[in-house]
């Protein structure tokens, strides 16, 4: 089963503007992968985050970044959300991997 089944329903709400956009990179690059750990999940997408962003993906400080190629347009364009990563997207993709 591939790991990209996690990310088939989009949440209702986002951080910031660029969140549906690292998702939807998320999903691209899982439709190669396998499922994995939950463990892994989350050291995959933090490493994913940093990778893109050049920041780790930490809860302190309520911190955010911008990325580029998630810049669409409006305020928060490109701004992936921490707090919303570690407080919600990354906890959601773990339930939904451990109800597989």
């Amino acid at each position: 089963m591939k790991l990209s089944v996690i990310f088939e329903e989009k949440p209702q709400q986002w951080g910031f503007r660029g969140d549906p956009y690292f998702w939807d990179h998320l999903k691209t690059l899982a439709e190669r992968m396998e499922v994995i750990s939950a463990d892994e999940l989350e050291r995959w997408i933090k490493e994913e985050y940093r990778s893109l962003s050049g920041k780790p993906l930490t809860d302190e400080y309520g911190d955010f970044a911008v990325i580029g190629q998630f810049a669409h347009g409006g305020m928060s364009s490109g701004g992936v959300d921490n707090l919303w990563w570690t407080e919600e997207g990354i906890p959601l993709l773990k339930s939904r991997l451990s109800a597989l």
